[in-house]
């Protein structure tokens, strides 16, 4: 059966299935019910303010303990605005309020947030400084910023999927994830990440990548790389895409020191900004004194009052085995498994407002049924299916390991952490592993089932928003 196809077709059912969805959710879900929100609003109105990144400061907690933090001073009301819950939610020791600068400004600890680069903050921050600019009230801003940061991942999105030359469909299917677009619809970098990601995999897509185009696309995948690595480091081995595709077997060496040149240069920055904020910016997580777990070597009593990356990495140097079995027993396990394929595929609020089990089976359907059945065409060369899947696994290993050194409690024989929502910007490298090269596919039948998944949405994402609304 054929249907429609083509990048028209892809892009306007994208516009008309996506964008009502992220306009509904940007609208309905409360301020700061989104995974980490709080903390990128934080960002993008200190970005108003003309601060870059975070600093440092001593911060007094509710247990009577003084940490040194990174984080931002900012206006009150943007503190309020995004905290949908107590400070100590969940069993956190909890920051006591600074004093107001000379500006009226408190001191907001971030932590890791406060390390990230300014760029994929200035959409959300430019809803905010349009409110001001029109005196609009903070809490107008707050769902401007929203929809900044949802324009901007829709049309990186949108660029994506007209400039793919195959796999499309994938594509489409993970930039209408329900997690996706609730990202989308926040102040959360995460959703600008997913869409370049997808972007930089589309621009790679043509086989050859030859012509008069060539030079743009590779330039536009290695800026799209750059960002994403800035803005989340264990991403780096996304930069393996950059290699692809493969030229004739005579032209090896000249093409790969070409593209090893444009894989480092998209690194680069990264690597950079990393040891700038590492040095001058990054502090551990204060926790409640604990004692150090069943890891831990060294002298006892061991209480720890903060995570401790460099403690971790003496945990995992100690019995270098365990850099590989720590991240295996995690991924290895149906429980942690089931919460990462509910957690790529959406789950609202502070991760504990899931979704109805049926889209969880819907997108499951809509995500396996193309995969197994649209088979026709040429796959890429065995090479290409070697280097980008290993480098997949490799990024999902640093994301895993990173949550280890710098979330986990240390000497736990468990990692806390990893979320499924970090899964989603390796599917477009893996999409460019094995997307075949036969565009004609997307006009058979089961590659409209991610577009009949995205329509379901149109409907049930903004119910499940709704519901947030209503108390308990």
């Amino acid at each position: 059966m054929r249907l429609p196809s083509g990048p028209r077709f892809w892009c306007l059912a994208y516009l008309v299935l996506c964008a009502p969805v992220c306009i509904a959710l940007a609208l309905i879900v409360p301020p700061g019910e989104v995974a980490d929100e709080g903390a990128h609003l934080a960002r993008a109105a200190a970005l108003i303010q003309g601060d870059m990144v975070g600093h440092r400061e001593s911060v007094r907690y509710s247990d009577g303990s003084t940490h040194l933090a990174a984080g931002v001073r900012l206006d009150p009301v943007w503190d309020r605005i995004g905290r949908s819950r107590p400070k100590d939610f969940g069993g956190a020791i909890s920051a006591v309020e600074s004093e107001p600068d000379a500006r009226g400004r408190i001191f907001v600890p971030l932590y890791t947030v406060g390390t990230y680069p300014p760029f994929l903050y200035l959409p959300g921050a430019a809803g905010l400084g349009i409110a001001r600019v029109l005196d609009l009230a903070a809490e107008v801003g707050f769902y401007l910023g929203r929809l900044g940061n949802a324009t901007a991942t829709l049309a990186i999105a949108l660029a994506a999927l007209a400039l793919a030359h195959r796999g499309r469909v994938a594509l489409f299917a993970v930039l209408a994830l329900p997690m996706t677009l609730s990202l989308a619809a926040s102040f959360n970098q995460d959703a600008p990440i997913i869409a370049l990601a997808a972007l930089a995999a589309a621009l790679l897509t043509p086989r050859p990548l030859t012509g008069a185009g060539a030079r743009w696309r590779l330039s536009g995948a290695i800026l799209s790389l750059a960002l994403v690595v800035l803005a989340k480091p264990p991403y780096a081995g996304l930069a393996a895409m950059l290699l692809v595709p493969l030229p004739p077997r005579g032209e090896w060496m000249r093409h790969a020191a070409r593209r090893l040149a444009a894989a480092f240069f998209a690194v680069l920055p990264a690597i950079l900004w990393t040891a700038a904020a590492t040095t001058y910016v990054a502090t551990p997580v204060p926790r409640a004194a604990y004692e150090a777990g069943p890891l831990w070597s060294g002298p006892r009593p061991a209480t720890f009052t903060a995570t401790d990356p460099k403690a971790q990495a003496q945990v995992l140097l100690e019995k270098p085995a365990r850099i590989a079995t720590l991240p295996g027993h995690f991924l290895g396990t149906v429980k942690h498994l089931t919460i990462l394929y509910k957690g790529a595929i959406g789950i609202f609020g502070w991760l504990d407002r899931p979704l109805p089990g049926v889209l969880y089976g819907l997108w499951a359907v809509a995500l396996l049924v193309p995969l197994l059945l649209l088979r026709q065409g040429t796959l890429p060369p065995w090479p290409e299916r070697l280097i980008l899947p290993a480098a997949a696994v490799a990024c999902l290993w640093l994301v895993v390991i990173s949550q280890y050194l710098t979330w986990t409690n240390v000497g736990e024989n468990r990692i806390d952490g990893p979320q499924g929502r970090y899964l989603l910007p390796l599917v477009p490298m893996l999409v460019l592993a094995f997307a075949r090269t036969r565009r004609e596919e997307a006009g058979r039948w089961p590659a409209m089932l991610p577009v009949a998944a995205a329509a379901v949405d149109v409907v049930a994402l903004p119910l499940a928003a709704l519901a947030m609304t209503i108390p308990a």
